[in-house]
């Protein structure tokens, strides 16, 4: 049998691997956790920080929203189809048939619209006429998106453009 010492000795080496396991599988990893979750507390306390800062500018995204939805109730009236209505918008703008060309990019259902897009390519346009363009498609009371706008300048006479538009024609989702 063992003697008091030795038995002590054991008692007090059992304790100190007993804390030794406590802390290192208990005590530890709850230490990172916590650490861990602290951060993304913080993270997360930013992200609403960064969301509270953009608030009125949602806002603002909003109501612009709202009234291009308006536009898109208002236009789903008219029963021309969306490839003459565009290509009459762009021929008002006095840009001529032979310099526009318009191609169909398939539909597809948004959130709270449906999407027909077209791949609209006009060439030899002025700086002014392009941003005129732009700007009476963008702005104007038709329901179109304009997704993407390519200039780029003509190799033979840099004073004109070849505009490449990908456009959305929006309706209401049915």
């Amino acid at each position: 049998m063992l003697r008091e010492r030795e038995k002590r000795v054991l008692v007090i080496g059992g304790a100190a691997a007993a804390v030794l396991l406590v802390l290192a599988f208990v005590l530890i990893p709850g230490v990172s956790r916590i650490k861990s979750q602290a951060r993304a507390v913080a993270a997360a306390e930013a992200d609403l920080a960064e969301v509270r800062k953009a608030r009125p500018q949602i806002e603002r995204i909003q109501k612009e929203t709202g009234a291009k939805a308006g536009i898109v109730r208002a236009a789903a009236n008219v029963k021309d189809a969306p490839l003459s209505r565009i290509t009459s918008a762009l021929q008002e703008a006095g840009i001529p048939q032979a310099a526009l060309n318009i191609k169909s990019g398939g539909a597809r259902d948004g959130e709270l619209f449906r999407e027909e897009s077209f791949d609209i390519r006009i060439e030899n346009l002025t700086y002014l006429e392009a941003v005129t363009t732009l700007q009476r498609l963008s702005a104007g009371s038709m329901p179109v998106a304009i997704r993407s706008a390519s200039l780029k300048s003509r190799y033979d006479d840099p004073r004109y453009l070849d505009v490449t538009l990908r456009v959305g024609f929006l309706t209401p989702k049915s």
